[in-house]
């Protein structure tokens, strides 16, 4: 049972609960303006509780009062309906608990002292992953029919938060069921419970109930229906609860089949006989792993090609058929120990993996690691099953599979069984028939010193909202940029940042956006006043807003200024705050019409000032430079004043169009500079094959232990390169040496600059932040300066969190 610190307070108008561990938890209990309760007495733990299913005896020696209750947070499809019924139950209270729009709503009646320590316990006991976020209470006149506590249908409400829970992996006691012989749920691919299984990816509406899922085609036999009206069973209104008798079910289709439309439709299966069907399909898809083939899986939010993650030539083979030559490869091992043995593991990677998101974890590669896995990278991306189909798959003879997500190149999750069998290049499908609603790649998270850091927010993180009451009561739609795009609305003081769609660079990527505006806008009930989008004029996402949304009115935001305001408003940071910022990136466009991407800014959510940048360099050939590295280093060895001699790749043809500014803007990318340096330290590839390879190869190169830097001289808040580039090709030391000097001399520049603004606090986001090394390094740097840093945690440093602070800076604007 989580207990989440709370203490409560005496304070005029009613109960306030502080949750100690969260800045975005404050004001947690509120009483309704007007209608304060009096001065509340906290009770929390005052009184002997009776055991946990025993109701209490009612001693009353106050009065009896009804008050109405809103829960607001992640209570919708986490059980919290019948914790509320046992709760009431054990408090002997009357009344009623209901799924709405807005959350939850509660009305309790009893003694107002057990009412007091109803309110105390609710957000204290809720178990995980339920999360109360915010409770409003209002007192209401008494219902004198009252008899019971009852569990109410669900009811729409006008101007609902997301209070859906994420999709989540299974449980323990849901697994324990699984491999019991003696559980009718034995071998059964799709158990689940309130405190497992799919959420999100299945509903098509609010609030979240079972005609409102993909689970609405298979209607309940008695034994499901029975546990599904039990308030006192754990899949009590478990809206995905099925059995092999009424729910879905696996098939496999091998290679000759699979272009035959009828193979992929689920088989019609006689009364009994699913148990000897699920083993055919399991046994098939093995023998398919087994043999060096690749599998498409069907899973939560869409399809997996998997291949066994020790078999080099599957490996080789996969690679070849997804047109992916280098960028690294995620692994789902059976379990932990299998685990160590692909990646080192500390106690933090173990909590992540561990946990209800199950996402990928980035940890570093264990000795002997195949290094077709992550050629490019120091670390190797890991993960837990977390279906009971992924957990029923690794119990054969493969105890490790690649799985990296099913899609074309550069387009979004495939979720349809056709899409699988015919496009993706698998050579068998493990399909199931319950539909995926909303397709939801895996989220991938990174710890370093500093703490965890999402690359990229999806299954298991969304749709959780953050609370952003510190900002103005705007109704906002951001629409972010064109890379690693997301979506947020803010309304209602909740900021809710939808899942990692990709690149806008393909029409399907383009489809799969314009549905997310219609479905976040949908969930939230948001009414949008005005809609956020990136200053560049050119993107899609720009010409989205100017087409869809032309009557409101259209807030242009600075990419670097929004990435400042995703941190802000994660850390709840409020409007009068005066924060510097090291924004780190490949590209955006600045004020000035430049591609900026190494910036110091500050100021806050409605302004800020550019008070330190990198000098701006040519980028040869415009966005051809972002592939092709050796254009960046030619680049280089001009500004530093160097020729040919100095370099055996120098380009003479492209020395002679850097001075075009038509064909060679210029850009102050950190992004950048780190694919010229690792061009000149022979470490970049040719051409790079997925963003930033360059810059991670001059990160796997690096040395960590090296303290030293090279010199990156400031004037006037110009970080110059010229010096560095000079001292990186005298250094006659190892190439590891070399990179990491780049590394630190890097930091410290920023740090340098960013203290000389005069803020207390520094906010470190943008794509390169992800950059152990470098991130460290600044870590490091502004702690022995005695200045307070805040680094993205929730959101994504680079641009899967751009649409949080464009949301921000756009409430802020339309206030002022």
């Amino acid at each position: 049972m989580r207990r989440l610190g709370c203490r409560t307070t005496r304070i005029r108008d009613g109960l306030r609960c502080l949750d100690q561990r969260s800045r975005d938890r404050r004001d947690g209990l509120r009483v309704a303006p007007g209608r304060g309760l009096g001065s509340l007495t906290a009770l929390a733990g005052d009184r002997p509780r009776p055991p946990h299913g025993q109701r209490r005896t009612a001693i009353v020696t106050d009065p009896i009062e009804r008050w109405r209750v809103l829960a607001s947070g992640t209570v919708q499809g986490v059980g919290f309906r019948p914790f509320v019924y046992r709760l009431a139950h054990d408090e002997a209270l009357l009344g009623e608990v209901s799924n709405e729009g807005l959350g939850a709503s509660l009305e309790i009646q009893g003694p107002t002292s057990a009412l007091e320590r109803f309110v105390a316990r609710l957000r204290v006991e809720l178990p995980h992953p339920g999360d109360v976020e915010r409770l409003d209470v209002e007192a209401m006149p008494l219902d004198h029919q009252a008899r019971a506590f009852v569990i109410a249908p669900s009811s729409e409400a006008v101007g609902r938060r997301l209070s859906l829970a994420p999709d989540l992996a299974t449980c323990a006691a849901c697994l324990a069921e699984l491999r019991d012989p003696e559980d009718r749920r034995y071998r059964y691919p799709f158990i689940n419970c309130t405190h497992c299984g799919p959420r999100y990816t299945i509903t098509s509406a609010l609030p979240y109930d079972r005609p409102k899922t993909t689970m609405a085609v298979f209607p309940m036999c008695a034994n499901c229906r029975s546990e599904y009206d039990d308030p006192l069973n754990r899949r009590y209104h478990a809206q995905p609860i099925a059995c092999p008798e009424c729910g879905p079910a696996i098939w496999c289709v091998e290679a000759a089949r699979l272009n035959d439309a009828s193979a992929l439709e689920p088989p019609k299966l006689a009364p009994g006989d699913w148990l000897r069907h699920t083993e055919h399909a399991l046994q098939a898809a093995q023998r398919v792993l087994e043999s060096g083939g690749i599998l498409a899986v069907k899973g939560l939010g869409g399809f997996h090609l998997a291949v066994d993650a020790r078999n080099p030539d599957a490996i080789a083979r996969l690679r070849q058929r997804k047109h992916r030559p280098t960028k690294g490869l995620a692994v789902m091992v059976a379990n932990l120990e299998v685990a160590r043995g692909f990646g080192q593991l500390d106690p933090s990677a173990i909590q992540s993996l561990a946990s209800s998101a199950a996402p990928i974890v980035l940890v570093p590669k264990a000795a002997g690691v195949d290094p077709g896995l992550a050629p490019v990278s120091n670390d190797i991306g890991l993960m837990l099953p977390y279906t009971p189909l992924h957990s029923m798959l690794l119990e054969g003879t493969l105890d490790a599979l690649v799985m990296t997500s099913g899609n074309r190149s550069a387009e979004p999750i495939a979720t349809e069984n056709r899409v699988a069998a015919l496009e993706l290049g698998a050579d068998a499908v493990l399909l199931h028939n319950r539909e995926i609603r909303v397709g939801c790649d895996d989220s991938v998270l990174r710890w370093s010193e500093s703490g965890p850091s999402l690359i990229r927010r999806a299954r298991g993180f969304v749709p959780s909202a953050l609370r952003a009451e510190m900002l103005p009561n705007r109704s906002i739609l951001a629409l972010g940029a064109h890379l690693k795009v997301t979506l947020a609305t803010l309304c209602r003081g909740e900021l809710a940042v939808g899942r990692h769609l990709g690149d806008l660079d393909n029409p399907a990527a383009e489809d799969a956006y314009l549905d997310e505006i219609e479905r976040m806008l949908r969930f939230g009930q948001v009414e949008p006043e005005a809609v956020a989008v990136d200053l560049h004029p050119d993107l899609f996402s720009t010409h989205v807003a100017q087409e869809r949304f032309a009557e409101l009115p259209i807030v242009r935001v600075q990419h670097h200024h929004a990435h400042l305001a995703s941190v802000m408003v994660e850390h709840g940071l409020g409007l009068d705050r005066r924060v510097a910022g090291i924004v780190l990136d490949g590209l955006g466009f600045g004020e000035d019409g430049t591609i900026w991407g190494g910036e110091v800014l500050v100021g806050g959510y409605e302004r800020v000032e550019r008070v330190g940048h990198l000098r701006p360099i040519a980028q040869p050939g415009g966005d051809r430079a972002a592939l092709e590295p050796f254009r960046m280093a030619t680049s280089l060895l001009l500004a530093a004043g160097l020729g040919p001699e100095h370099w055996r790749f120098f380009d003479e043809e492209l020395a002679a169009i850097t001075a075009l500014r038509l064909v060679s803007p210029l850009t102050s990318s950190v992004g950048r500079l780190f694919d010229g340096v690792a061009a000149l330290l022979g470490v970049a590839p040719r051409r790079q094959t997925f963003e930033g390879e360059a810059a991670m190869a001059l990160e796997r190169v690096a040395d960590e232990r090296c303290s030293s830097a090279y010199s990156f001289p400031v004037e006037a808040g110009v970080i110059e390169v010229r010096e560095m580039v000079q001292e990186l090709l005298r250094d006659p030391d190892d190439v590891s040496l070399r990179a990491a000097r780049f590394h630190n001399g890097l930091a410290d520049a920023f740090v340098e600059v960013a203290c000389a603004a005069g803020a207390d606090v520094v906010v470190l986001s943008g794509g390169a932040m992800v950059n152990r090394l470098l991130s460290r390094r600044l870590g490091t740097q502004l702690q022995a300066r005695g200045v307070e840093a805040f680094w993205p945690r929730r959101l994504p440093a680079g641009d899967g969190g751009l649409s949080a602070g464009q949301a921000a800076i756009a409430s802020v604007r339309l206030s002022t």
